[in-house]
């Protein structure tokens, strides 16, 4: 997947209904935010989200999706082996178009990276 490719898809989840904001982490590392918030409150929301992680971790739990209501929005986190993504949409009822929508996105980076790792352990063909 180039940064092209990246940026597009995550851009397509973005403006996907009444989706306002977008988060994505792998790990400690934030990939890409386009929200309407600072960046010190997203860097603050992307460490929460590694504590989410690891407390489900710690009792063996392992949800895939999280959804919290607030005044004005929703909140969906998904939890996808390292990586986590968070949207903020306002329409409760879209929850599960946008879920469906950055799973996708989500195991289709996660099988770009792996095919790519896979790739760089082959044995060169030389010049055949």
């Amino acid at each position: 997947m180039t940064p092209q490719t990246f940026a597009s898809e995550l851009a397509a989840i973005r403006h996907a209904g009444s989706v306002y904001g977008l988060i994505l982490t792998r790990g400690h590392e934030l990939l890409f935010h386009d929200t309407p918030f600072p960046d010190e409150r997203v860097s603050e929301l992307a460490a929460s989200l590694d504590d989410i992680a690891y407390y489900f971790k710690q009792e063996k739990r392992s949800p895939d999706q999280l959804v919290f209501g607030y005044d004005g929005g929703h909140l969906l986190i998904l939890l996808f082996d390292d990586f986590r993504m968070v949207v903020f949409h306002h329409q409760a009822d879209e929850v599960d178009f946008v879920a469906r929508a950055s799973r996708a996105f989500l195991k289709d980076h996660a099988m770009d990276l792996l095919t790519r790792e896979w790739a760089r352990t082959l044995p060169s063909t030389g010049g055949l």
